[in-house]
């Protein structure tokens, strides 16, 4: 499949392991969370290197799997059945919505 960009997949990797590596949260995550689970009277960094290589590997899991999901769903809705089905499932909840603000008393 071509890519809109021109990029290549090692790119699009490149950039996301940056991003992911430079995010505050999962900075704040490690330095929150990591530490509760060392042992003091073990050595740290094998343990901290385990423990971070145990979840970027979950992670990554994570990511393949939404991955997959998102190409069948992409494959889902591309179906003009599919966009009628979600368009009434859309508008009946608009219309639910405000049903249930007209019938609100305060």
């Amino acid at each position: 499949m071509a890519r809109m960009d021109g990029a290549s997949g090692r790119t699009h990797c490149l950039r996301a392991f940056v991003v992911t590596a430079t995010n505050p949260k999962s900075i704040a995550f490690f330095c929150a969370f990591l530490p509760q689970f060392i042992s003091h009277s073990a050595p740290v960094l094998p343990q901290i290197f385990l423990l971070g290589l145990t979840f970027v590997s979950l992670a990554v899991v994570n990511a393949a799997l939404y991955a997959l999901l998102a190409v069948r769903a992409r494959q889902f809705v591309a179906s003009p059945r599919a966009m009628t089905m979600v368009n009434r499932a859309g508008g009946t909840a608009l219309i639910g919505a405000g049903l249930i603000t007209a019938a609100l008393r305060r």
